[in-house]
C-alpha cells in the first residue's frame, strides 16, 4: 500500500522557490512598475529639484594632535602630564573631540561671528551648532574632521574656520592658565615648607644644647662598655654562686646520710681534702701502723699455735685495744674535719651571694643611665629626621618648580590646523550618484515586496505547487477551466468533454488523470472514491469524465452517485433516476435492475436514486460494503461520486471501503485551511489518499498553461472550433449541467 501523505506547514518566504518568485514577478509585474513610476522616478525627480533649488553645502577642517606633547589641561577640564602616552592617545583625543563641541567654544564662535553669518541666529543659536557640526576621529590616528553642512557655502566655511580658530585659542588659553595655577600652588607649597623647615630648625638646635647632646654620645659609648663589663662579672658571678650552692647543699646532704649510717665514707669521696687531711694526721698514722702489727702478730700465732693458744687470747685483746684507740682518734679527727669544711663552704655560698646581689644592683644602675641617655639620642634622632623629611620635600617643590618653568618655556601645543576650510564647490547634498540609484532600486525592491506579500496574503490555491508544498498530497492532474481552452466554446458541456471533444486540451488533462492513478499506488486500485473540500469545486465533473476516460481506454466502468443530497449523474447521462443507489441499499432493487447503460460504450451508471433520510448511515452500512466488492469483481473500476467532505458526515464510513480517494481542489476557490482540514479529515478517518486534482486552473501572467495550450494543439493538430462537428460544439450542451458542475462549477 502506498505511504500516506503528510500535510505541509503554511506558505512563507523561506518556501518560495526561485521559479516560483519568477511567476510572481511576472504576474505583478504591473505593481512592480507602478511602484517604480510613482516611488523610483518620482523620488528621483524630486532629488533633481532639491538638487537645482535647495542644495546643501559642507565646509571640512582637520585638525592634527600630535603625542608625547605638553598640552596642560584639556577643555574637558582633566589635568593632563606633559606627555600623552601613546596607549592613551586616542581616548586624549576622543575627550578633545567632546571639547570642540564644548559650549564655551560654540558660544564665542556665534558672539565672533555676529552680525556675519545668519545660519544661527535664534537665541539657542550655540546649541542648534552643536546638533548640527559633525567632530568625527579618525580611529588609531592623529586627525579630526570638522565639518558643518548648510545652504550658503561661504557662511560655512567661515563658520568652520572660526570653531578652528576658537579651539585652539581656548586650548593655549587654557594651558596657560593651568600652567599659572600649577606654579602659583607649589610656591605656596615652597613657601609652607620653609617656614616649617625654619621652625624645626630653632627647635633642633635648642634640644641639641639643652640635652648637651654631644656629651650624651660620649657618655652613650662609655655606659654601654660598662653596662656589657658588669653583665658579663654578673654572669661570672653567678656562676660560682651556682657552683658553692651546690657543693654546700650536697655535703649537708652527705653529712646527713653519714650520721645517720656512721659511715663517712660517701663524705670522704665527695670531699679528697677530709681524706687528705686524715692520711696526714701523726696520731691516727701511728694508732694505724700498731693496729696493723697486732693484726700481724695475731695471724702469725693463730698460724704457729692455733686459735685455742692461751697467748693468744691476750693478743687479741690487745689488738682490740689498740682498734677502739684507732677509730676513737679518727672520729675526733673527723668531726673536727667536718666543722671545718662546713665552715669553708658556707663563708664561700655566703661571699658568692653577697658579690652576685652587688653586681645585680651595678648592672641595673647601668642599665638605667643607658635607657635615659637612649631616650634623649632617640628623640634628638626623631627631630633630627622630621627636619630632613621636610628638607627633602622642600628640596622636590623647588625642583618641580623649575621644571616646570623650563617645561612651560620649551613646550610647545600638540595641537595643528592640518588643514583649513575651504570653500565648497560641489553641493554635499543631496549626493544624486547615490542617492538616484538607491531611489530606483527601493522602488523595485518595494514593488517586488509587495507583490510578494500579496500573493503570500492569498491563501487561495491557485497553482500545481500549492497541491503539494502546502497540502501535502501528490497532484495527480490539472484541469484547465473552460474559458481557457481556444478549442472549446462556452456552452460546451463539460461534463461529458471527454466523449463530445476528445481531442481537446481539457479532455487530454482527464486522460492525464487517468494515467496518473495507474501510477498511484502500489496494489490495483478497483475502488475509488472523488470528493472534494466543498460544493462546486467540480468533483462531478472530474469523476464522469474521469470515468468516461477509463471506458475509453477498454476497461468496464461502474460510476456510482453516492452523492444523495445533490445528485447529478442521471441528469449527466439523461438516465431514470427512480431507481439507484438508495433503492439497493435498503434492498427494494438489485444492483442489476438498478444499474443503466449510457452512451458510452463500457460505461455503466448506478444514479442515486430516491433521497433517503439518513444518507451517512446509508452509505456506511454493511450493504454498501459488499456492494461495491460485488461490483469490483464485475467491472474492472468502480468510481464513486461523493459529497463534499467538509459539509456533510457521509464520506465519512466510506472512505475506509474504497481502495483509494481522490481530493478534487478548484482553483482559486479553495484556500490552503479548506483543503487542509478536507485532507486531514479523510486521514483521520484512515482514508487512503492517492493525490489530489487541481480543476479550473486559469492561465495568468506568470502562470500555468498558456504556453502549453498553444503547444499541445500544434502537436496534436487538433481541429480549430470551427472545424468542430455542431454536436461536439454545441449538441451535448442541451444537458444543462447543476449547480455544482456547471461550467464555471
Amino acid at each position: 500500500m502506498s505511504q500516506q501523505p503528510t500535510l505541509a506547514a503554511p506558505s512563507s518566504l523561506s518556501v518560495l522557490t526561485p521559479a516560483d518568485v519568477w511567476r510572481i514577478i511576472r504576474k505583478r509585474l504591473g505593481l512592480i512598475i507602478a511602484c517604480f513610476v510613482v516611488f523610483g522616478l518620482g523620488l528621483t525627480g524630486g532629488l533633481v529639484v532639491w538638487y537645482c533649488l535647495w542644495p546643501s553645502y559642507t565646509a571640512v577642517g582637520v585638525i592634527e594632535f600630535e603625542p608625547g606633547q605638553g598640552q596642560g589641561t584639556g577643555m574637558v577640564g582633566i589635568q593632563q602630564e606633559p606627555g600623552v602616552p601613546v596607549a592613551l592617545f586616542d581616548a586624549y583625543v576622543q575627550a578633545q573631540v567632546l571639547a570642540i563641541h564644548n559650549n564655551r567654544v560654540l558660544d564665542a564662535v556665534i558672539e565672533q561671528l555676529k552680525g556675519k553669518q545668519q545660519l544661527f541666529r535664534e537665541p539657542n543659536a550655540s546649541h542648534k551648532l552643536g546638533l548640527e557640526l559633525e567632530v568625527n576621529h579618525l580611529l588609531n590616528t592623529q586627525t579630526v574632521f570638522v565639518s558643518l553642512t548648510g545652504r550658503d557655502r561661504e557662511q560655512v566655511q567661515m563658520i568652520v574656520a572660526e570653531i578652528l580658530k576658537q579651539y585652539t585659542d581656548q586650548l593655549k588659553t587654557d594651558r596657560s592658565q593651568a600652567d599659572a595655577e600649577r606654579q602659583r600652588d607649589l610656591r605656596l607649597e615652597r613657601d609652607d615648607l620653609r617656614k616649617q623647615l625654619d621652625d624645626l630648625g630653632r627647635r633642633l638646635a635648642s634640644y641639641r644644647g639643652e640635652s648637651n647632646m654631644i656629651v650624651a654620645d660620649e657618655r652613650a659609648s662609655e655606659q654601654l662598655a660598662r653596662l656589657t663589663v658588669l653583665v658579663r662579672q654578673l654572669s661570672d658571678a653567678q656562676v660560682i654562686l651556682a657552683e658553692t650552692n651546690a657543693a654546700w647543699t650536697q655535703f649537708q646532704e652527705l653529712k646527713k646520710l653519714s650520721d645517720e649510717g656512721k659511715d663517712y665514707t660517701p663524705v670522704m669521696l665527695a670531699f679528697p681534702e677530709i681524706m687528705e687531711t686524715l692520711r696526714r694526721d701523726e696520731t691516727i698514722t701511728n694508732l694505724s701502723a700498731n693496729l696493723a702489727r697486732f693484726n700481724q702478730e695475731l695471724q702469725s700465732m693463730k698460724q704457729r699455735f692455733g686459735p685455742k693458744y692461751e697467748g693468744l687470747r691476750r693478743l687479741e685483746t690487745a689488738a682490740q685495744v689498740s682498734r677502739n684507740d684507732y677509730e676513737a682518734k679518727q672520729n675526733e679527727v673527723l668531726g673536727q674535719l667536718f666543722q671545718q669544711v662546713a665552715a669553708t663552704l658556707k663563708s664561700k655560698n655566703d661571699r658568692a651571694k653577697a658579690a652576685e646581689a652587688e653586681l645585680q644592683a651595678r648592672v641595673a644602675e647601668a642599665r638605667a643611665a643607658a635607657v635615659d641617655n637612649a631616650k634623649i639620642t632617640a628623640e634628638f634622632r626623631g627631630r633630627e629626621a622630621e627636619y630632613q623629611r621636610v628638607q627633602s620635600l622642600y628640596n622636590t617643590v623647588m625642583d618641580g618648580l623649575e621644571r616646570m618653568r623650563i617645561i612651560a618655556a620649551l613646550s610647545r601645543p600638540n595641537v595643528r590646523i592640518a588643514q583649513s576650510p575651504q570653500i565648497p564647490i560641489d553641493p554635499s547634498e543631496p549626493r544624486l550618484v547615490i542617492y538616484i540609484p538607491a531611489a530606483i532600486i527601493f522602488s523595485i525592491l518595494l514593488g517586488l515586496g509587495l507583490s510578494l506579500l500579496l500573493e503570500l496574503l492569498d491563501t487561495r490555491i491557485r497553482t500545481p505547487s500549492d497541491i503539494t508544498r502546502q497540502i501535502g498530497v501528490p497532484l495527480l492532474a490539472n484541469i484547465p477551466d473552460l474559458s481557457e481552452d481556444e478549442r472549446l466554446s462556452l456552452d460546451t458541456n463539460i461534463a461529458l468533454v471527454s466523449q463530445a471533444v476528445p481531442q481537446s486540451l481539457m479532455a487530454e488533462s482527464f486522460r492525464q488523470l487517468r494515467t496518473s492513478l495507474l501510477f498511484a499506488s502500489d496494489q490495483p486500485v478497483r475502488s475509488l472514491l472523488v470528493t472534494s473540500a466543498n460544493p462546486g469545486d467540480g468533483k462531478s465533473i472530474v469523476a464522469t469524465n474521469l470515468a468516461i476516460a477509463m471506458a475509453r481506454a477498454g476497461s468496464r466502468v461502474l460510476l456510482i452517485d453516492a452523492n444523495f443530497r445533490r445528485p447529478t449523474l442521471a441528469r449527466v447521462f439523461d438516465v431514470p433516476e427512480s431507481v439507484g443507489l438508495s433503492n439497493v441499499l435498503v434492498g427494494m432493487n438489485t444492483a442489476a435492475e438498478a444499474i443503466q447503460a449510457t452512451s458510452v460504450e463500457n460505461l455503466d451508471v448506478l444514479p442515486a436514486g430516491v433521497t433517503p433520510p439518513s444518507p451517512a448511515e446509508l452509505l456506511g452500512s454493511q450493504s454498501m460494503r459488499q456492494l461495491i466488492v460485488d461490483q469490483g469483481k464485475k467491472y474492472d473500476r468502480v468510481i464513486i461520486d461523493g459529497a463534499p467532505m467538509l459539509v456533510v458526515a457521509d464520506n465519512y464510513l466510506l472512505t475506509e471501503v474504497v481502495d483509494g480517494i481522490v481530493l478534487v481542489f478548484a482553483a482559486g476557490t479553495n484556500t490552503r485551511g479548506m483543503a487542509q482540514r478536507a485532507t486531514r479529515q479523510v486521514l483521520s478517518l484512515r482514508g487512503r489518499v492517492l493525490g489530489g486534482v487541481l480543476n479550473r486552473v486559469r492561465a495568468t501572467k506568470g502562470g500555468y498553461f498558456r504556453e502549453s495550450y498553444q503547444a499541445y494543439y500544434d502537436y496534436s493538430g487538433a481541429a480549430s472550433p470551427a472545424d468542430l462537428p455542431i454536436a461536439a460544439r454545441a449538441g451535448l450542451s442541451t444537458t444543462h449541467p447543476p449547480a455544482e458542475s456547471g461550467p464555471q462549477a
